[in-house]
């Protein structure tokens, strides 16, 4: 930790702690020594950081890096006469509601924000290129090739006058040669090109701080679907003397001034008929209301089988005892309390509505459910509940201009990446259950994966979601194109309440460019430190893998009695390397994790060099599970998020907690995010094993919240975690979201008895 005038950095951890009344240029300046950056530059200077996350804006480059509400690990506010903080120093942090990041555009208000942290990115090298003299309908279609072009473009604005502003960022060879494809495309539209422009980014300045400085009725900010920009534009021009402006890669308008507020509202409701919404990159929105619910209007039915039948139909609505024992258990060891009632499995939004009316009305339980693959008892029916289960939500619809998708949540992660790949786009998040688990689930529970490092959890690809209300009421969450509108901040307090605030059954997600190459690299290193110490220096050096997962001394000798493929037995810890993007990216960053594995002490280091090599050297990775069947026939497979510095120490900790209860532990997991799985194995068929069991499992979580850790990254709460709750949180941030649930929820029937610990 390097403390910088107010700020404090965390280079190996890509973490830095500031006021929240600092700047985003201040931070930047005390960022650059160090290679790295809060990739939020505001094209208004003086702004403030809390400023910005109220506003969630993006600056300038939130084409490439979204708005600041990404970046936000942790916040410390004065919250009814004391101090707490929300969130904290891990990337993935599946505990309770997100309320640092629903904080983003005014999701919840929770008081005054003192402090903020940020998660970091290295400082890329960049260069810019100023295109003019070309007709607005050139200039938009040159950015829409561009963009469709997969390009590393950091920033795409614009003004209506006619000037495009193309800024590349990555690679230098990288970024040369996508220059050159730029001034390529330029000539064919007949466009001048000026390379590295005396202060590129004044002009946009110029327009931001004029915009700003008017009456709110005298500025309209929108962003609209790429097709329709040039229909809107042309709307806009019919009125005299306004500047239009904004990125063209987004699809986001600054237009002003506007004459009247007769035409702001016009404007508005084109922009709404055109599948538009208003954002708010230049102030913060109105806090949206949490939703008023209805008491239900319908009589209770006196069959109320029957009734749930004429929703969904006989065949999807299950009752009968053999039925119901399917849908009894998820993944994880917890048990139920009781059978539930009935299972429905509804084929679109509406239905779900319907259901849940019904249920309203008999004031049932209700418990979503998507593959049942979760770990922490999350989707464990309630006694004499109503389960719905989303599988038959399937539709998939891949908007390729626009790089969304449209799904429901029942699609199967997998089936949604391959539909992505075959569009030339990229859905990164990928959890070890994705050829099984459900895009509702994932949401449910914020999941993960190896690939978050780089890219990200779920939370960061939600654009927009259609959900339930306890009463049956439908409501839309989020602009669904940047997540600059009125109720992102909704979406987000959405995603990771497993199921307790609302059944989401429709989610637009955003995709990007698909990574052109990768490369894994392994190495072997003698002891746990050296691995986790090399991590630290991996994550300072300005390289961020795709994934960096590691392996214990335990795991490669399970894997290598399993698949006898010459790793050393006597290993002390793996790591494992993917980089991914351009080819020349993938060339650089490859071979610099390799020097730097074996400047860390690595025994071994291996580079892949084709896909088979690929899939040898990840072979390790995923035999585990059956690896470890051979010690122990069962295993209790936990979660914990832990800061990246303290990895080896949680680590050397778990393999205390082994020693003391007599059942082995292996660990493994995301080194890069300091995200741990440690397995508990054992025989359910010994009651010795049985009886040591859940109180190791109790040692694993104290040990992860005493190094400054969370319960979850990835998999939830549900009723596993539940007991711990208040020990993670704190009673002022529990009554917080007791508080949002019970606005959702009043008579707490969504998913009861998960999350959030009784009063």
């Amino acid at each position: 930790m390097t403390l910088t005038s107010s700020f404090s950095i965390h280079p190996g951890a890509l973490l830095a702690t500031t006021p929240a009344t600092a700047t985003a240029t201040a931070l930047n300046q005390a960022l650059a020594p160090y290679g790295l950056c809060l990739p939020i530059v505001p094209l208004r200077a003086g702004v403030t950081l809390a400023e910005l996350v109220a506003c969630n804006s993006g600056g300038r480059y939130r084409l490439q890096s979204g708005p600041i509400g990404r970046y936000v690990r942790a916040a410390t506010i004065d919250y009814n006469g004391n101090t707490i903080t929300i969130g904290g120093p891990t990337l993935k942090r599946s505990t309770g509601y997100n309320l640092n990041r629903a904080l983003a555009g005014q999701g919840v208000q929770l008081g005054t924000v003192r402090e903020l942290t940020f998660n970091l990115r290295p400082l890329p090298t960049a260069t810019t290129l100023r295109l003019a003299q070309g007709s607005l309908e050139d200039l938009l279609a040159l950015a829409a090739e561009l963009v469709a072009n997969g390009l590393a473009l950091r920033g795409l604005a614009f003004d209506a006058a006619g000037m495009l502003l193309v800024e590349l960022a990555g690679l230098p060879v990288v970024i040369n040669r996508q220059a050159s494809e730029v001034e390529a495309a330029a000539a064919r539209f007949h466009l001048t090109v000026i390379a590295d422009p005396p202060n590129p980014w004044q002009h946009w300045e110029t327009l931001a701080q004029q915009h700003a400085a008017l009456p709110s009725d005298q500025r309209l900010d929108v962003t609209l679907p790429h097709r329709a920009l040039p229909d809107f534009i042309a709307a806009c021009r019919n009125l005299t003397n306004v500047v239009i402006w904004g990125d063209a890669g987004l699809g986001s308008l600054h237009i002003s001034p506007l004459p009247d507020r007769r035409s702001y509202a016009s404007l508005k409701a084109q922009a709404a008929a055109l599948g538009g919404q208003v954002c708010f990159e230049f102030g913060p929105p109105p806090q949206p209301a949490f939703p008023a619910l209805k008491p239900t209007a319908l009589v209770k039915e006196a069959n109320l089988i029957s009734a749930l039948q004429t929703v969904v139909g006989v065949r999807y609505l299950l009752h009968h005892p053999d039925q119901l024992a399917v849908y009894g258990q998820d993944a994880s060891i917890a048990q139920p309390e009781g059978s539930p009632l009935a299972v429905a499995l509804p084929a679109s939004t509406a239905e779900v509505a319907a259901l849940m009316r019904i249920a309203a009305a008999h004031h049932l339980p209700v418990v979503t459910r998507g593959a049942g693959s979760g770990l922490a008892g999350g989707a464990v029916p309630t006694a004499g509940s109503l389960v719905i289960g989303l599988n038959r939500l399937e539709q998939i619809q891949i908007d390729q201009t626009q790089q969304v998708a449209h799904v429901g949540a029942g699609v199967v992660t997998a089936d949604l990446q391959r539909a992505a790949e075959r569009a030339g786009l990229f859905y990164p998040p990928d959890p070890s259950s994705q050829t099984a688990s459900t895009i509702g689930g994932n949401i449910a529970c914020n999941a993960g994966g190896p690939r978050c490092l780089k890219y990200g959890v779920t939370a960061d690809y939600v654009l927009g979601l259609t959900a339930v209300l306890a009463d049956g009421s439908i409501v839309r969450y989020g602009d669904g194109l940047t997540g600059q509108g009125e109720s992102d901040g909704l979406a987000q307090l959405l995603v990771g309440s497993e199921g307790t605030l609302a059944v989401i059954t429709e989610a637009t997600l955003r995709l990007i460019p698909l990574p052109r190459a990768r490369r894994t690299t392994m190495a072997i290193f003698p002891d746990l430190y050296a691995a986790c110490a090399t991590v630290e220096q991996i994550m300072a050096s300005g390289i961020i893998p795709a994934s960096l997962e590691l392996m214990d001394d335990t795991t490669i000798a399970a894997v290598e009695a399993y698949l006898r493929i010459g790793l050393p037995r006597d290993a002390g810890a793996m790591l494992l390397m993917l980089a991914d993007g351009e080819p020349e990216t993938v060339e650089h960053e490859a071979a610099a994790l390799a020097e730097l594995a074996r400047a860390g002490g690595a025994q071994r280091v291996a580079v892949a060099r084709s896909a088979s090599d690929e899939a040898s050297l990840w072979q390790a990775r995923r035999v585990i599970a059956p690896a470890l069947a051979r010690i122990r026939p069962n295993r209790l497979g936990e979660d914990i998020s832990v800061p990246v510095t303290r990895i080896a120490e949680c680590v050397s900790r778990i393999k205390q907690v082994s020693a003391a209860h007599g059942l082995p532990i292996v660990v493994f997991g995301h080194a890069g995010d300091g995200n741990l799985h440690p397995n508990i194995l054992f025989d359910a068929r010994d009651p010795a094993d049985l009886s040591r069991l859940w109180p190791c499992a109790e040692a694993i979580f104290a040990v992860a919240l005493e190094v400054g850790g969370t319960l979850s990254g990835e998999h939830g709460i549900g009723t596993l975690k539940r007991p711990f709750m208040k020990q993670a949180l704190g009673t002022a941030q529990i009554a917080i979201q007791r508080s949002i649930k019970a606005r959702f929820d009043p008579e707490d029937r969504l998913n009861p008895g998960k999350v959030l610990p009784p009063c």
